[in-house]
Order: C-alpha cells, then structure tokens, then sequence
C-alpha cells in the first residue's frame, strides 16, 4: 500500500511511504521488519523508538490478547521509570504510529500483527476469554467512513468492534464444543420450519 504523507517532521520534504505487507496475499512481517518499521516510521516523524518504546511493543507482540496500561505498567519495571504517564505516553507514541491499537471495549491495547494500516480495522473480541483478533475492513466500514465525509462530518477515527465468543478459534478454554453440537454451527435453513 501506498501514501504520500503531507510534510515529513524531520525534514519538512515530501515524501512517499510504503506499508508494503498491508495488501492481503502479502506475508505476515517478523518481528524484527515491525520493530525497523516502527523504528523507521519514528524517525519520518521526527521522534526515535526509545528502549521503553520498544520494549512496550515487544510485550504487546509477545501478549496472547489485549492488555490494559496497567498491565504495561507492570512490564516496564527494570527497563525505565516506572510510573503510569511513562506506560500511557508509550501506548499513545506506538497508537499514534500506528502499531498498536486500541480495543475500547475492553480499555486495553493490542499489538498489530501486520503493521500500520492507511485503512480502519475492526476486531472481533472475545467476551468470554477477553483476546481480540484484528480483521481487515470491509467495503461497508469504508462506505461508511465516505458517506460521513460526503455528509460534512470529518472523521478523525473509526472503531469497529464485534462481540461475543470466539468457540475457542482464539484459544479461549472455557469453550466447549459438546453445548453446541458442529452440525448445528453451520449454516441455518432459514426457510425450514421443523
């Protein structure tokens, strides 16, 4: 994907930035290519990836499911100063760059798998285990996002977050396949009446 952003902070020039591993037949990136790219996105901006910075995004990539800035918090012990601001100041650098969101349901932070995205993402979230899985915008959050613009209002974030169980598809253990037999998971005959 590509974007020419307006002015770059640091250099006040033009410039044309890729995020090439955002089209979908592209492979998910290592760490390290997240990290050089936060890294490098940091640097377009005129700020650097500092060792809390990096260490906060390690702990979301390494996190099973969404954590909350306290949980951060508590990671931070031993890499910089400890105290909330430093955990919130982190989140909001990584979320402002674009590799970490947040899932406002949950008031918590996850880490993008794929890298920043020129696109809004939406997550189904697990009620019953609390992980969240990111899934690509479809053309009716797009459409709606251009039909706000079209009616004057300027969007400055969209979120879509869907709710319910996950069935165990995000490794939730309290899922148990026996309540709901697999034949009955699968499609529904709407126009059966037995």
């Amino acid at each position: 994907m590509t974007r020419m952003r307006s002015r770059t902070p640091a250099t006040g020039k033009r410039r044309l930035h890729r995020r090439r591993w955002r089209s979908p037949e592209s492979a998910k990136p290592s760490r390290e290519e997240l990290l050089q790219a936060a890294a490098d996105e940091a640097q377009l901006n005129g700020k650097s990836l500092t060792a809390i910075r990096k260490h906060v995004l390690n702990v979301l990539l390494d996190a099973q499911r969404p954590l909350t800035a306290y949980e951060v918090l508590a990671s931070i012990e031993g890499v910089g100063s400890v105290s909330p601001p430093t955990a919130y100041r982190a989140l909001d650098f990584l979320v402002a760059l674009g590799f970490v969101s947040r899932v406002e349901s949950l008031n918590a932070y996850l880490a993008l798998d794929m890298g920043p995205s020129d696109l809004p993402l939406a997550f189904f979230v697990c009620e019953t285990c609390g992980q969240a899985q990111e899934i690509p915008a479809t053309d009716a959050i797009i459409s709606l996002i251009s039909e706000a613009d079209n009616q004057g209002f300027g969007v400055k974030h969209a979120s879509l977050e869907v709710r319910g169980d996950c069935r165990g598809k995000l490794g939730c253990d309290t899922w148990n396949e026996s309540i709901v037999p697999a034949e009955e998971l699968g499609s529904v005959d709407q126009h059966s009446h037995e």
